[in-house]
């Protein structure tokens, strides 16, 4: 893992593949690159993790009922979809005893999917399932820079890099649209975050 690493070096860092001469002291301080970046910088980091599914940031958590029954049927359980999902990868039985994990030979899928329900009043994504007592196995966000392996670092650092050459070339504006289209990809992948999620092998 890269060691100390912050949002700070990772926006001189994309500076410097630039070329640029002046790099940031603080972030945010008010300058244009800090300003880019603190539009684009948590939103580039989530795309990234939806396209990279990088280790680190793997998560397997129980997940919680939304609604009993559900409101989807023939779907046995409606869970709530973690808050800090950014794909999800697996739903997956908890096993059958306390330290006890699910049959790794064992190739059945793990039918999800997932929807949007009106609960209580507010439209809330769920995950829909046959699996009593579901694990969901997810892209989480709720990561720091402190835990990016070299790989994911360098991605991040081309990605801002690809939008500081456009933003300090006079053209801010572009900052914003490149990374509204790539939000607008990224949506479209997670629409079909569904069907068979197969037991980890």
């Amino acid at each position: 893992m890269p060691a100390g690493l912050d949002q700070q070096t990772v926006i001189n860092e994309a500076l410097n593949l630039l070329g640029q001469q002046k790099t940031i002291t603080a972030f945010p301080n008010g300058t244009t690159p800090s300003n880019v970046a603190a539009i684009v910088y948590a939103p580039l980091v989530n795309l990234l993790l939806r396209e990279m599914d990088p280790a680190f940031a793997r998560f397997t958590v129980p997940l919680t009922i939304a609604v009993a029954p559900p409101n989807y049927p023939p779907w046995l359980y409606e869970y709530l979809y973690p808050s800090d999902c950014m794909r999800l990868r697996q739903v997956r039985p908890p096993g059958t005893g306390t330290g006890s994990l699910p049959d790794v030979n064992d190739p059945s899928p793990i039918r999800a999917n997932v929807a949007f329900d009106v609960i209580s009043a507010t439209v809330t994504q769920v995950i829909l399932t046959n699996q009593v007592n579901a694990l969901a196995v997810y892209t989480s966000n709720l990561i720091t820079e402190a835990q990016w392996d070299s790989v994911f670092q360098d991605a991040m650092v081309r990605r801002l890099g690809n939008v500081f050459a456009m933003a300090l070339g006079g053209r801010p504006d572009f900052a914003r649209t490149i990374l509204e289209e790539s939000a607008a990809e990224a949506s479209m992948g997670e629409a079909v975050d569904e069907g068979n999620f197969r037991r980890p092998h």
